[in-house]
């Protein structure tokens, strides 16, 4: 599999944010396949559970039809998480405490893509892609 893969933040900028995304980076994106991960609902689906994270009015109605909806406006796919995902995780290095950014960059190790990101600090695991944003 080759592609992208946006972790929690980058998704949120492009989904609900777009005019805070560098200039270029959708022409960029469009150039190969675009991925999101069940990673990017659970950890939204927390935040907004337990007041850290504001979203539009679509997610109080209904979290999964809103978070659908934005993964298919942007044209792309939903990444499932499996047991080669797990597998990679378990032998990641710590540099990173975050569990949602450590299984997003588990994912894209596992699965060749590159990661959009924010966070400075996936660019220090070797083998992995990053676009940073």
């Amino acid at each position: 599999m080759s592609g992208y893969l946006l972790d929690t933040s980058a998704f949120l900028i492009l989904g609900l944010e777009r005019s805070l995304a560098p200039s270029g980076l959708l022409a960029r994106l469009a150039q190969g396949a675009r991925y999101v991960t069940q990673v990017s609902a659970i950890e939204i689906a927390i935040k907004f559970g337990i007041g850290k994270l504001a979203l539009p009015p679509p997610f109080h109605t209904s979290f999964s039809h809103a978070f659908d909806r934005m993964v298919s406006e942007f044209e792309a796919d939903l990444l499932g998480i499996d047991m080669r995902h797990i597998e990679q995780l378990s032998r990641l290095p710590l540099r990173h405490r975050d569990p949602f950014d450590r299984l997003i960059i588990s994912q894209a190790l596992a699965e060749e893509l590159t990661v959009v990101t924010r966070d400075r600090v996936f660019a220090t695991y070797d083998g992995l892609q990053v676009i940073e944003i």
